[in-house]
């Protein structure tokens, strides 16, 4: 009996010393940051430039490498094109020459820094793109599909460098449309990053737009903080509970099997950190919860805030995102209880409603449309959306979503502050 004590003291001052280092070693972790970098070489890259004047547009890019890094330069000119246009791609592989397909794997980086000269103080802003092949992407005539990583920003409000967190990228929707993914492809991916694409933002101006690109460089952690801290209160629990369990001796205790409790759904980190909503990955959650008898009236709304590539460049990105807060929250007063708000893309929602016909889901987009344009926002902004609404039938959730979406597109086409179903 007095080896068994003994043997249970060796084990416990054992296992105390361990805890108190493991401690010791993720607090320094945690004090110390430390982060891992990759520098893209922009000596050895493919460099090359686009412009619309492949499809017969006036623009005019080029680019000219220096000891100072990539002077690129582009004469934005307007012509039959809604958006004129003219790209830097920065190509990290061969996609002509290399199979199977491989690029960079930055999916445990964190940021992406670019050292960036700009001298063009009028311009509204910067687009930068990581494009990225995943080969179950639909192509068209064996062509290779790249996803648009994107993320734009205004560098008047910025310093140089700007480090852009990554997860704030998203996939204009103007891709997912062209290439119909499946919802689980629908979200960023930087998993195989082939090229890093640097232009001027989608609304930009008429003009003479120049920028050198000095250094790009991706910043992570070894170990994620919230590893760390996962880590640590495991550990402590642990401990706690054994510490409790010396202490108190068991007891026999009788317990009653309780009621079946009413099944929740939980998304926890599946929401959008901004605006509160679900993000994709909540949205799949959500819909794979949904019974045979959901389905069976299940309505889509897609809601879009008119007008809203506006405002980053009018009012900057504070008030932007004021907006896109008070507008979730104006929605989630408006709709019902059972009514579900996801962020699609960066200005638009979609919002799942159960049990719902299609008349009654255009009486909660109209109901929703009203609240939006009598609300109140900041800077005295008028604030209008429009929605595209659509009733499951002998389909799949893809088809829903794509009908609900050209709804939408008919009632922006045909003017803003509108509601059409499809």
């Amino acid at each position: 009996m007095q080896e068994v004590k003994y043997s249970q003291q060796k084990f416990e001052f054992y296992a105390a010393t361990s805890l108190i280092l493991l401690t010791l070693i993720i607090s320094a972790l945690l004090f110390f940051d430390i982060n891992k970098h990759k520098v893209i070489n922009l000596n050895t890259a493919d460099i090359k430039v686009v412009d619309d004047r492949a499809v017969l547009g006036a623009s005019i890019a080029k680019v000219v490498k220096t000891n100072h890094g990539l002077e690129f330069g582009c004469q934005i000119t307007s012509s039959h094109l809604e958006q004129p246009y003219c790209e830097l791609i920065i190509n990290l592989q061969d996609l002509t020459k290399q199979k199977p397909f491989t690029g960079l794997d930055l999916s445990s980086y964190e940021q992406i820094g670019l050292w960036i000269k700009h001298s063009h103080p009028t311009q509204p802003g910067t687009r930068i793109e990581l494009r990225n092949f995943n080969s179950s992407y639909p192509t068209k005539q064996n062509e290779v599909v790249l996803k648009h990583n994107t993320l734009e920003y205004l560098e008047a409000y910025v310093a140089n460098p700007v480090w852009l967190n990554l997860a704030d990228f998203s996939i204009p929707q103007w891709w997912n449309n062209r290439h119909n993914l499946a919802l689980n492809n629908g979200g960023t991916d930087f998993s195989n990053i082939y090229s890093i694409a640097v232009a001027p933002s989608t609304k930009v101006l008429q003009g003479n737009y120049q920028l050198t690109v000095e250094r790009i460089e991706l910043k992570g952690k070894y170990i994620g903080s919230s590893t760390l801290i996962t880590l640590l209160i495991m550990l402590w629990s642990i401990t706690l509970g054994y510490i409790i369990r010396r202490l108190v001796p068991a007891k026999k205790v009788v317990v009653e099997a309780p009621e079946q409790p009413t099944q929740t759904i939980e998304f926890g980190a599946m929401s959008c950190p901004l605006t509160g909503a679900l993000n994709r990955i909540g949205l799949r959650k959500c819909f794979d919860q949904l019974t045979p008898s959901d389905l069976h009236k299940l309505s889509i709304i897609f809601i879009n805030i008119d007008y809203f590539e506006d405002l980053y460049p009018n009012y900057g990105q504070q008030t932007a995102d004021e907006i896109l807060q008070k507008f979730v929250t104006n929605i989630d007063n408006t709709c019902r209880s059972s009514d579900t708000v996801a962020r699609w893309s960066t200005e638009e929602f979609l919002l799942v409603c159960p049990d719902t016909e299609l008349s009654q889901a255009i009486d909660v987009a109209n109901k929703i449309r009203e609240t939006i344009q009598e609300a109140s926002w900041p800077n005295d902004i008028k604030i209008t959306c429009s929605s595209g609404v659509a009733q499951m039938y002998d389909e799949d959730l893809n088809d829903l979503i794509a009908r609900a979406n050209k709804a939408l597109y008919k009632a922006k086409i045909t003017g803003s502050n509108r509601t059409a179903a499809a």
